[in-house]
């Protein structure tokens, strides 16, 4: 009997259980091995991951946020799964292809990790509020007919029926730059230079977007209110009491509070919440896509770093358990025959998720991710506040993002 130790994070006892599940169902073809499951909360888990790497010793299988894969394999944390993966067949194309460009080892074709779920964002619209003023899905095609969209509902409804248009979270939020970066790209901007080698956050093209969304908050479509919040207040906003006539929640909400079985569930507004993509800038139509990916860790020892793989490609390339288990943990499965599977599903709202991977995107892969993303959200978060306060000015929020790209730059040279 061979005992390997896993590290998830966030979700609770909830997820240790399902985790637990898959482990039966993963014993039925190997029943010499038992998994170990420790759950921690995300607010612990760099350091623990730290703690872990330092001493050379800690779990043999760790779930890795997307965005950390680059550093923590830049930092030696990961194992190097290339010809495990070759091995296995297991080729990106089987994958969602933003969750498989995270990866990698930095700046290199060599494998550290396995897309788990990804966690997609989609605008969800009130089918009812839409067609009530004459608006469609085809109202938020690209920029222009969006905020067309967003000024016509603002003019014609009554005020005491939303809290606002747009429900989105500011900077009371991790997801942050989750939710702006689909507007950045749309710009034809990005937050690093094609070689990341440079910070290109600060430029026209990147400020281009960011005075987008800042506009969609100073023409008071995304209400104030919201930006003080967390995402699991806009979903419940938005799905429960029905206060905005679109939200930026996630994909969560697919197997949460649009189930009928949900104590939460509002039949009367879930059956009229519709995805949609972001709509398209002149630079393109993006989604953000991020997620978790399972790694082995450096200093898994042998045996148990081989059952530790074998457990990471069953539950990353199994259907059975693709099928199952990213959307029992609110998110979208990785895997791209599963990730096809929900154009069966009855639910026209789940239908409409099923092509979102095709605009989706992820931050850039490099070793300095970790460092740079809190600086990131930082730097909007004191942007938000000032808008908030009704202080938005193009040439303040230059100079922040010309500060924090400096930072940024001296992060990247290193």
């Amino acid at each position: 009997m061979v005992t390997v130790n896993m590290w998830i994070w966030g979700a609770g006892a909830a997820a240790k259980q399902l985790v637990k599940k898959e482990v039966g169902a993963f014993k039925k073809k190997f029943p010499d091995l038992e998994v170990e499951i420790t759950s921690i909360p995300w607010r612990d888990a760099w350091g623990s991951i730290m703690k872990a790497a330092k001493e050379k010793r800690g779990p043999d299988i760790l779930q890795v946020g997307s965005t950390w894969n680059g550093t923590l394999a830049h930092l030696g944390v990961l194992k190097d799964i290339t010809q495990e993966v070759y091995d296995a067949n297991l080729t990106g194309d089987i994958f969602v292809p933003a969750a498989w460009s995270s990866c990698h080892f930095p700046g290199s074709p060599r494998i550290s990790s396995l897309p788990w779920f990804v966690d997609i964002r989609a605008i969800y619209y009130r089918e009812d509020i839409f067609g009530q003023f004459g608006l469609s899905a085809d109202s938020l095609v690209n920029w222009t007919s969006f905020e067309k969209a967003c000024k016509k509902i603002k003019e014609l409804i009554q005020e005491e029926k939303l809290v606002g248009i747009l429900g989105v979270s500011g900077q009371q939020d991790a997801t942050l730059l989750h939710n702006i970066a689909p507007w950045i790209w749309g710009a034809g901007g990005d937050f690093l230079t094609p070689d990341g080698k440079k910070a290109a956050f600060n430029s026209e093209e990147a400020l281009n977007g960011i005075t987008f969304y800042m506009r969609l908050i100073n023409n008071g479509y995304i209400p104030v209110s919201a930006l003080m919040v967390n995402t699991e207040e806009i979903v419940r906003g938005f799905f429960v009491r029905g206060e905005y006539a679109m939200a930026i929640p996630g994909p969560l909400s697919e197997s949460s509070v649009l189930d009928p079985v949900h104590p939460d569930y509002t039949p009367e507004i879930a059956e009229n919440c519709m995805p949609s993509l972001f709509p398209a800038g002149i630079g393109g139509r993006f989604v953000f896509c991020g997620g978790s990916n399972l790694a082995v860790t450096s200093f898994s020892p042998y045996p148990q770093n081989a059952w530790a793989w074998e457990f990471v490609k069953y539950l990353t390339s199994s259907y059975e358990s693709q099928t199952r288990c990213p959307r029992t943990l609110n998110m979208l499965p990785s895997l791209m025959e599963a990730f096809d599977a929900i154009s069966m599903e009855e639910k026209a709202s789940w239908k409409g998720l099923k092509d979102l991977w095709k605009y989706g995107r992820a931050f850039p892969n490099v070793a300095a991710w970790g460092e740079i993303e809190p600086l990131l959200i930082e730097c909007f978060g004191k942007i938000f506040a000032r808008v908030q306060k009704g202080n938005y000015d193009y040439n303040l929020v230059k100079e922040d993002l010309d500060n924090a790209a400096e930072k940024v730059n001296k992060l990247l040279a290193e």
